[in-house]
């Protein structure tokens, strides 16, 4: 059906607003305007001269009645006073003079107020053809002056009957006439215009309402319903409007299955993008020319790529370990997985390199993962240290043994003294292995956290005094002074059972490690960080280079003397994870040949 846009609030605005009206209404104005133009124009010119014959008849038929008049004067005068009467007769400005050949006016007026010129003009050709038309200029008036000769026999002469009459009146009646024709055509022009509109509309507001449909911000039912609307027109139009709402449904289809997949892809980028910046392991991707695709923060932190490098950057750009660079050039070039174990610029850093090449598809390179496998190669040096070292530890006792009980039974057991030594020495070296075993025991139990800790306020006094009496006969048998200072109450929140070993390990390191003369001393301090333990002794010291090392297990600063002087090589680290476990903070200073300080600082209570 035809579609006629509703005339509804802002219509009019929209319609002005729309480039495809104006360009219509120009087209309009450029066909229509030169058309009308040239066309009133054209009946301006033919209306002028229909009036301008139409007044020329008129006036000859006003002339050839006057001359009949004439025609019946019996004499010159009664022509002259006949004239007199049809000049007083005649109105709109109408004139009329009768002249014979020679120029001789009866009435005696033609001569002096129409000129010689005009009135020879006028006889001549009235005498040549009859009739005369011409437009003259009269001096005495503005305008043209339409002059009408007559020629005709009176008196049994001829003479010639000249009548003027000015052209306004039929300019006049040509004006009458192109007013009503201009008024008329620009009613036609308006008209036309309306008509114009109307058809711009009908084709316009569809269209602008597609373009509603197409980029405004509306429910999709109700673009839809903007559609439907429009398709019913049944033109060209329409059908477009149909094609539109069919591919706004497969476009929207499409939107959603888009948008589901974009939302779905953009929940898998991130979980990705979330475990790969998670990752404590470095990883780095690449494109065939080695240029960065993805830079992970562990990959920054153990290669110490700054945040200049980003994506686009050679790998070359990003680290500088030749060695890494070769393994990524052979795992590109010969498409294999390539690894290598190399150290890194600290001396104790190790870093495992595993380059996995992509051979195919527009992400063709290769992923290049970097652990940081220092800790695994230190416990496993520390592993082959613990066995190198309980090997050691245990072989030492049981050689001891071994020996004392081939002789023992080689024929000592038969002298009791010798038996007796024998057997003296067994019983020392089995009780060392139960010491070490012990110790080993308790160090697995509290590394593993297995150790139950009933932390409780207890007091540092009673303890640590406590302890001191129990090395004091060991302390003498050694010729060194064990003494207890400071504080004589201080209160701690932490287990009894391990302060004492804590305790009993620094004192028992301290008495080994000082010659006789010596002191130990245990000082109970009270401080705003805590309540404060320390172990000082003069002893032998240790080098500053070694100190970080005196905490682990089996280690021993002067390995021989200390296996003389006993112990399992455990004691130390025992109590530095007794510390952890309790929360407390543990120091060491000393100073070789001058004795070493211990210090254990226990939280506030």
């Amino acid at each position: 059906m035809f579609f006629t846009p509703a005339i509804r609030p802002g219509f009019c605005l929209s319609l002005i607003r729309s480039k495809l009206f104006w360009k219509i209404a120009g087209l309009y104005v450029l066909l229509s305007v030169p058309a009308i133009v040239g066309l009133v124009a054209a009946l301006q010119t033919r209306l002028y001269a229909d009036a301008v014959a139409l007044h020329e008849q008129q006036l000859q038929a006003v002339l050839r009645e006057s001359a009949k008049r004439l025609c019946d004067a019996e004499d010159a005068g009664s022509a002259g006073e006949e004239v007199l009467r049809i000049r007083a007769g005649l109105t709109g400005g109408r004139r009329v003079w009768l002249s014979d050949d020679r120029g001789f006016d009866p009435a005696g007026r033609l001569q002096s107020e129409f000129g010689d010129a005009v009135l020879a003009s006028v006889l001549r050709t009235t005498a040549a053809t009859g009739t005369a038309v011409r437009y003259v200029r009269p001096g005495w008036e503005t305008g043209e002056v339409l002059a009408t000769g007559q020629r005709f026999s009176m008196l049994g002469a001829d003479w010639n009957l000249v009548m003027t009459s000015p052209s306004s009146s039929a300019v006049e009646a040509s004006h009458q006439m192109s007013v009503l024709l201009l008024k008329s055509a620009t009613a036609a022009w308006l008209i036309g215009a309306l008509c114009m509109g109307i058809v711009a509309g009908t084709i316009v507001s569809p269209l602008q309402v597609m373009s509603r449909k197409l980029h405004a911000d509306v429910r999709r039912d109700d673009r839809g319903d903007m559609l439907l609307n429009v398709s019913d027109r049944g033109d060209e139009v329409g059908d477009v409007a149909s094609a539109l709402y069919q591919l706004e449904d497969e476009l929207q289809d499409r939107i959603v299955s888009l948008e589901r997949a974009g939302r779905e892809a953009g929940a898998s980028v991130d979980l990705l993008t979330a475990v790969l910046e998670s990752m404590i392991e470095g990883v780095i991707a690449i494109d065939r020319e080695q240029k960065l695709v993805f830079v992970n923060p562990g990959a920054r932190r153990l290669l110490s790529i700054g945040a200049a490098i980003q994506a686009g950057h050679r790998l070359y750009e990003a680290v500088r370990i030749p060695a890494f660079l070769e393994t990524v050039e052979e795992s590109l070039s010969a498409g294999r997985m390539r690894t290598l174990e190399y150290r890194a610029s600290r001396e104790s850093s190790h870093h495992l390199l595993t380059v996995i090449p992509i051979l195919r598809g527009p992400h063709a390179g290769a992923v290049i993962v970097v652990r940081d496998v220092s800790e695994v190669r230190q416990l496993e040096a520390m592993r082959r240290d613990f066995v190198s070292g309980v090997s050691h530890e245990l072989k030492t006792p049981l050689t001891v043994i071994q020996a004392c009980t081939e002789t023992l039974l080689s024929g000592a057991l038969e002298d009791g003294e010798v038996a007796r030594r024998f057997l003296g020495q067994i019983e020392e070296q089995a009780e060392r292995l139960l010491q070490l075993i012990l110790a080993m025991l308790q160090l697995a139990r509290v590394e593993s956290g297995s150790e139950i800790l009933h932390v409780e306020e207890l007091e540092l006094g009673d303890l640590a005094g406590d302890v001191v009496d129990a090395f004091r006969a060991v302390a003498e048998n050694r010729g060194v002074q064990l003494m207890q200072q400071g504080a004589a109450t201080l209160a701690a929140r932490a287990d009894e059972q391990a302060v004492r070993t804590i305790l009993s390990n620094l004192v028992d390191n301290a008495i080994k490690h000082t010659p006789a003369g010596g002191e130990v001393i245990v000082e109970l301090r009270s401080s705003a960080d805590g309540p404060t333990l320390v172990v000082r002794d003069t002893g032998s010291g240790i080098p500053e280079e070694l100190l970080g090392r005196i905490f682990e297990r089996f280690y021993r600063v002067e390995k021989d003397r200390s296996r003389e002087r006993g112990g399992s090589g455990l004691g130390l680290a025992i109590v530095k994870h007794l510390c952890q476990a309790l929360q407390a903070s543990l120091t060491v200073r000393s100073r070789l040949g001058e004795g070493s300080e211990f210090t254990v600082r226990f939280p506030r209570v």
